[in-house]
């Protein structure tokens, strides 16, 4: 109707997929990619999984566009509650084998017949089954049956489900577990960004010679996507009413208002059609096409961000995620070593570093609140991912769950049982205000099952800190290196004692500080001797001065470490960890390195009851014989707790990415009642 008026050569926003408007957004091209893979290999199951209107037929109609038919026979059914015997009978069909009046057993040598001889004749078979989600499982297990048909070591059949996100729960389910292991590649088509559905947008105008009349501004690109949820077939849907609606108002530019308004009009058309393609069904696209924000409040937070972040930007059905680091007295100390170690683990980040000015606890978390608030003021998150324990991370959970904006905690349900200790009631008030709590350990999980928590709101997916040390031992720097450069003796690394490697977290505390002094006399006491290597960051330079002539003088050898490489260097050749830091704790353990944590306690459990720990208390004389029994049984020889792979980032983002799949998204519906 008004294609002539805008010179349009042919409808711009057809509801129907059309492989030649099909647009290459970041997650189109990676799916179009998978299913490309898939084809190559051959065998097996690919699935590929998206949002109602996400654009999944089109990219199985350009796929098969591209495709030779001379090598390759496709079919393509769409599925409608199928059962075992009813799905052998539309593969047949699709095939165009008559399947009337044939039993099952006969049913199923026709279709290898056939299949075979498109074998022997260089060709192969693939089957398209749409709407997978509906199939029940007996059919699924059907299909499973059918890759098992072989001419030699060729696979006769080979398989690509396509459907709804409730087919990756019904895979997930304990009874597929057969079938996964036979699937090649897995692809889930999430929405597109804000950036990506503008140039959608203009890329369809362009396609039938949009001369840039009407005009679309950046406002209305902007509510085009909020209220589409970045959906191709709902942005279609919508930008056709729109154009309309300029042409029977004889204007020529397409506004923000605009947009709400012929937004508000489809809704109230749509109350009364299917739930399927009700606008509400955004809510879990919308959820997705908002950001992540990591919090790093201390240097463990900014490598444990950078481990989740790397894992959330190979997953294409997770939206950005952005880092909000804090710099000050009480978070990270150094904001060019936090670059460094970011570097350290290989990955890059995208986000902002918040200087705070206050010197007490109090005041940095104050300040910490008022710039996260602000944050939250715009475009909210579609969750605030938290993972220290320290009290900025618990003041940004306290903040965002009371800005409605839910907070996913990892190394939940860790506790040391010390109500004294600010870091308890930190970890306890973070635990307590988030809505989807990972935990790393299995005492952290039973612990929190015992406080009740909602199993779907809870989850085991192993110790990040294994994943941190896994992603810096490549780039780990050699502690010759750093030695060197501190013009320390490389005696300390060819000593067959070995040395000690002291590293504490809260170096001014004084009866740990006072443990390493004293630890030199202890040892030589027992009749032992061993090198202490204590490393400083650059942020306690002032500390490390003056304890420098004092350390020197109890056989102890301070160093600077500048970035978190050079630190793990020193660990790969260490006899022995000594510390306070929970982290690190964790990391021995990862290495396989004898860890003894100073302290009357600790939080992390694992490395004590399966992994490399001893908890000892600050009092030199034990701890010095603590040194002396592991050197003398030759270390502890511990095990690799439960999930410990260095893959737990992997986890989460998978947990985070149904977690997000599964819920509400209430940023959408706040806009649909400002419509």
């Amino acid at each position: 109707m008004y294609e002539k008026a805008f010179g349009f050569s042919a409808p711009p926003f057809q509801v129907n997929p059309d492989p030649s408007f099909y647009f290459e957004s970041k997650g189109h091209s990676a799916a179009y990619q998978y299913l490309r893979f898939g084809a190559f290999q051959a065998e097996g199951f690919v699935v590929v999984t998206g949002e109602i209107g996400a654009g999944k037929t089109t990219l199985l109609r350009a796929l098969l566009a591209e495709l030779d038919p001379d090598k390759i026979v496709a079919a393509q059914l769409v599925s409608t509650q199928l059962g075992a015997e009813d799905l052998l009978a539309a593969v047949a069909q699709a095939f165009g084998i008559n399947s009337e009046g044939l039993s099952k057993p006969r049913l199923l040598v026709t279709l290898e017949a056939y299949l075979a001889r498109l074998a022997t004749s260089n060709r192969r078979a693939l089957l398209i089954i749409d709407e997978a989600q509906n199939l029940d499982a007996t059919a699924i297990e059907e299909l499973r049956m059918l890759s098992n048909f072989q001419f030699g070591n060729q696979a006769l059949l080979q398989s690509f489900l396509v459907g709804q996100p409730e087919l990756r729960k019904l895979l997930r389910s304990p009874q597929m577990e057969q079938l996964r292991q036979r699937v090649i590649a897995s692809y889930h088509l999430g929405p597109m960004s804000a950036e990506e559905t503008a140039s959608y947008v203009r890329h369809r105008l362009g396609k039938v010679g949009w001369q840039g009349v009407p005009s679309f501004s950046d406002a209305a690109l902007e509510a085009v996507h909020l209220a589409s949820g970045g959906v191709p077939r709902r942005i279609n849907t919508l930008c056709n009413r729109l154009l309309l609606s300029v042409f029977l108002d004889a204007v020529d530019t397409i506004d923000a208002p605009r947009v709400r308004q012929v937004h508000s009009e489809l809704r109230a058309e749509m109350d009364g059609s299917s739930a399927s393609d009700a606008p509400a069904a955004a809510g879990v696209s919308a959820a997705q096409g908002t950001s992540l924000l990591c919090i790093a409040a201390s240097d463990w937070g900014v490598l444990a961000c950078g481990a989740l972040m790397d894992a959330f930007a190979r997953r294409e059905d997770l939206p950005e995620a952005r880092m909000l680091r804090f710099l000050g007295h009480h978070a990270v100390r150094d904001e060019q070593q936090a670059q460094r170690d970011l570097r350290d683990l290989g990955v890059e980040v995208q986000g902002e570093t918040v200087e705070l000015t206050a010197s007490s606890v109090a005041g940095s978390m104050a300040e910490a609140s008022l710039a996260l608030a602000r944050r939250l003021e715009g475009d909210a998150p579609g969750a605030v991912i938290v993972a220290g324990d320290g009290p900025i991370d618990a003041a940004c959970a306290v903040l965002a769950s009371q800005a409605r904006v839910p907070v996913v905690r990892v190394d939940a349900g860790l506790r040391n049982g010390d109500l004294d200790d600010p870091r308890e009631l930190g970890r306890a008030a973070s635990d307590s205000l988030s809505a989807l709590l990972l935990t790393g350990e299995r005492v952290a999980m039973d612990r929190l099952c015992a406080a009740g928590v909602p199993e779907g709101s809870l989850a085991m997916v192993g110790a990040l800190a294994a994943d941190v040390t896994r992603l810096g031992l490549a780039r780990s720097v050699a502690a010759e290196r750093t030695l060197q450069r501190e013009g320390l003796p490389m005696s300390l690394l060819s000593d067959p004692a070995g040395f000690v490697l002291v590293w504490l977290d809260r170096a001014s505390n004084d009866p740990a500080r006072g443990a390493v002094l004293a630890l030199d006399r202890e040892l030589r006491t027992l009749g032992w001797r061993l090198s202490t290597l204590w490393p400083m960051k650059a942020a306690d330079a002032a500390l490390r001065q003056a304890l420098q002539a004092d350390a020197a003088a109890c056989g102890v050898q301070t160093l600077e470490v500048r970035h978190y490489a050079e630190l793990l260097g020193l660990m790969r050749h260490a006899r022995c960890l000594l510390t306070d830091c929970g982290w690190l704790q964790d990391q021995a353990t990862a290495l396989g390195l004898s860890c003894l944590t100073i302290g009357p306690n600790t939080e992390r459990h694992a490395s004590l009851l399966v992994g490399t720990n001893r908890l000892v208390g600050p009092d030199a004389g034990t701890i010095a014989r603590e040194l002396v029994d592991l050197i003398s049984s030759g270390g502890r020889r511990a095990g690799v707790p439960e999930l410990w792979d260095g893959h737990a980032a992997e986890r989460i983002a998978a947990r985070v990415s149904d977690w997000l799949l599964s819920r509400q998204d209430d940023s959408y519906r706040s806009y649909l009642d400002g419509a």
